[in-house]
């Protein structure tokens, strides 16, 4: 496990948006915009049940987090890690999570009746744009 500094969790902390890659079964990549929060050293994010990037984490926990700070777009961080999948039957993640994004409760993107899960991100390497890191 690696520690997420606080610059670095500046940027999971803000209203920044972050792209999650996964895994296909063939290998190659597959890369979705996903909303974000830190806690502590790992981050979380909430996923519909029955999409492919939940199918491809099941199948192969190996994942990539890209950030970057919206105001400075030239400051980034990619986090290499594992995740875990627990399921949210009630949503509690994205209904935390959709102020941040949305200035109100979740707006419904997935459709009607999503069942979702929350997936936790535990770092193995942090890569940085800034020299310090």
């Amino acid at each position: 496990m690696v520690r997420l500094t606080d610059r670095v969790g500046m940027l999971f902390g803000g209203k920044n948006f972050a792209v999650l890659s996964t895994l296909e079964p063939d290998g190659r990549p597959h890369s979705t915009v996903v909303w974000v929060k830190r806690d502590g050293d790992d981050l979380l994010f909430a996923l519909p049940k029955r999409r492919r990037k939940t199918a491809n984490l099941r199948r192969d926990p190996r994942a990539a987090v890209v950030i970057f700070d919206a105001a400075r777009p030239y400051e980034s961080v990619q986090v290499q890690a594992r995740a875990s999948i627990e399921d949210d039957a009630d949503g509690l993640l994205v209904e935390e999570l959709s102020p941040k994004y949305t200035g109100g409760p979740y707006p419904g993107f997935a459709g009607p009746n999503p069942q979702w899960v929350g997936v936790r991100i535990t770092a193995d390497k942090v890569v940085t744009s800034w020299p310090d890191q």
